[in-house]
């Protein structure tokens, strides 16, 4: 069924001080305007304030116990605009979105350089995990008893060692790393380097996070 909103206006109108009728009119005006330029915002905060900057009635006019004719007529438009009265949500623009790592993955043309950092990723998530599991499960004991004195003898110290890099990468490998890197390469494609390492476009947006020339560095000073 179509709603004629002018018969409805018109019943809004009956009984009412010319003021009303003619604060009602404007407003019907202002409506049709919206809808017919395909707006869907018919909050009364913005139905209000727009009203009021073209000489209408204000928010605080339409929220009054006595506006509740301006109200109908608000709603009236905005079912014919398929939508409600309730402001709608803003999209969030995607210029200003960080990548995530996956998509700064699949910028890398090298499939060498994308094989490293694939697994330079995993192994970061896989980090990630497992201090959010011990995060999860720590318990603070404070241990209250007098401090000990613990003789030399009785100090039990370990050495760790640590296992080499060499032989885990292949000489294909470290040269990606060491490509990677490459402070005049990067510039070729525009990108360029922070001070905390991390590797932005020629747009000044983040390619690779904080750290990310620095851990190669380390990385290739092991081997």
């Amino acid at each position: 069924m179509q709603v004629d909103i002018n018969l409805i206006l018109e019943d809004l109108k009956t009984g009412k001080t010319q003021r009303t009728k003619n604060s009602l009119d404007k407003l019907n005006a202002l409506l049709e305007a919206r809808f017919d330029a395909g707006e869907q915002d018919y909050s009364i905060a913005t139905i209000g304030r727009v009203s009021k900057l073209e000489g209408g009635i204000g928010t605080v006019s339409i929220r009054n116990k006595s506006g509740e004719n301006y109200r109908r007529l608000i709603e009236l438009w905005a079912t014919k605009a398929n939508t409600t009265m309730k402001k709608p949500p803003v999209p969030q623009s995607r210029k200003h979105n960080i990548p995530s790592d996956m998509e700064l993955l699949k910028r890398l043309d090298d499939p060498a350089m994308r094989a490293v950092f694939g697994q330079i990723i995993a192994e970061k998530n896989k980090f990630k995990a497992e201090n959010r599991i011990l995060k999860q499960n720590t318990e603070v004991v404070v241990d209250m008893r007098p401090n000990q004195v613990i003789h030399a003898e009785q100090a039990k110290q370990e050495v760790e060692v640590l296992p080499s890099l060499s032989g885990v990468l292949l000489n294909a490998d470290v040269e990606a790393l060491e490509d990677a890197i490459n402070e005049d390469k990067m510039a070729q494609r525009g990108w360029a380097i922070s001070k905390y390492g991390a590797v932005k476009d020629e747009h000044g947006r983040p390619l690779f996070k904080n750290g990310f020339i620095l851990a190669i560095q380390k990385v290739l000073a092991q081997i």
